[in-house]
């Protein structure tokens, strides 16, 4: 017999929600980026369930409040339990969110520089362009970000893993 998995209220809300699909909204597409930063090292599982404790830090990771963070702001975040205290994360952070006031600026909305402005379908060409823009985006980080966001299919994403990786299909949330 099967053994029932049991998924949280984040799980599902990825899951479900999320996963595969494009996102509409500026912030959310951000809160999926940074979200994938703060993994990096880490378990998928403990981010998701640490996900209301990341919205309220980063202010419902709104991009423009996140750009205005000060060090005051990091030296907050780093002894917030509710969050991942890593400061090259929690920095990489404010500076994407910086970097993501500029693409609005020049190209009116985040989504519409990712899915329409942004060129190039395959996977090695947005990565490259995704981690010349943004502090980091490594290539494993950035593919399951392509992934989540509807940027590319799980079938390209899972040919562009590295070897000692599962695909994703293999995992469970």
């Amino acid at each position: 017999m099967p053994q029932q998995i049991t998924r949280t209220l984040p799980e599902i809300w990825y899951a479900d929600t999320i996963w595969g699909k494009p996102i509409a909204n500026d912030n959310t597409l951000f809160e999926i980026m940074s979200l994938q930063v703060f993994q990096a090292g880490l378990g998928w599982k403990l981010i998701l369930n640490k996900r209301d404790g990341f919205r309220k830090a980063f202010c419902d990771w709104s991009i423009s409040a996140v750009a205005c963070f000060s060090p005051v702001d990091v030296a907050r975040l780093l002894i917030n339990p509710a969050i991942i205290r890593n400061r090259i994360k929690v920095q990489a952070t404010i500076y994407n969110a910086q970097r993501l006031l500029e693409i609005q600026q020049i190209h009116g909305s985040f989504t519409h520089w990712f899915y329409d402005v942004l060129e190039g379908n395959s996977y090695q060409v947005l990565q490259k362009e995704l981690s010349l823009n943004f502090k980091f985006i490594g290539p494993e980080l950035c593919r399951m970000w392509l992934m989540a966001a509807g940027r590319i299919t799980m079938s390209e994403g899972d040919s562009c893993r590295p070897s000692r990786t599962p695909a994703y299909a293999n995992h469970v949330l």
